[in-house]
Order: structure tokens, then C-alpha cells, then sequence
């Protein structure tokens, strides 16, 4: 009976492992694919960041899931101390509260160059 439940252990030991590993290389395949950006991405040469400056409001919505439920999306860019850009997601819920989500983001290379 004890040879019985180990030969068991270990069989389930196997699939367990087989289950992670094909975790992993889904979980591989996937990532691999954000490494480069699309051939067709061109980046913006003559950004000008005091004009993206200020308040946004959303006059179109990509179905995202973040925002899904939401009415009068709007965001604020703002300079931060340390040269960054504070991002700022406004959104109101049906019930009539305020969904906030804040963020940073930063250039990479020139200033005047985005993609």
C-alpha cells in the first residue's frame, strides 16, 4: 500500500511540474512579444510638452477596462520637481463618485522626441 501512494505522489509531482512549466513558457511567449515596438510606430519629432500640459477631457473611449463604468474621464499633466510628468485620471462612477488614479512618467532620451 505505501509503494501504492508514493508511485501516486510522484505522478502528481510530474503534472504539477509539467503545469508550471507550461505556465512559463506561455508566460515567456507572451512577454516576448512587448520587447520592440511595431514596425508602422513612427516616433513625434517636434513634441512640445507646455502644450500636452493641463487638462484633457475624453471625447472618445477605446473599450478599456479601467474605464469601463465611467463618465467624465479627464486627465491632468503636470511638471514634477524632478522633471517627470505627474499623470492625474479622473473619472466619475455611476453612484457619482470620483475614481482617481495618479501616475509619473518620464522622457527617455530627448525631450522634444515621443513615442
Amino acid at each position: 500500500m505505501l509503494f501504492r501512494a508514493h508511485n501516486l505522489n510522484r505522478l502528481v509531482t510530474k503534472v504539477l511540474f509539467r503545469y508550471q512549466l507550461v505556465y512559463f513558457l506561455l508566460c515567456l511567449t507572451i512577454f516576448s512579444g512587448c520587447t520592440h515596438l511595431p514596425n508602422d510606430l513612427k516616433p513625434i519629432d517636434d513634441f512640445d510638452l507646455d502644450r500636452y500640459l493641463g487638462e484633457w477631457y475624453e471625447i472618445a473611449r477605446l473599450d478599456h477596462s479601467f474605464e469601463r463604468g465611467l463618465y467624465d474621464v479627464r486627465a491632468n499633466y503636470a511638471l514634477r520637481a524632478d522633471g517627470g510628468i505627474e499623470v492625474k485620471n479622473f473619472g466619475v462612477l455611476s453612484s457619482g463618485r470620483l475614481k482617481e488614479a495618479t501616475g509619473k512618467a518620464y522622457f527617455i532620451g530627448q525631450k522634444n522626441r515621443v513615442i
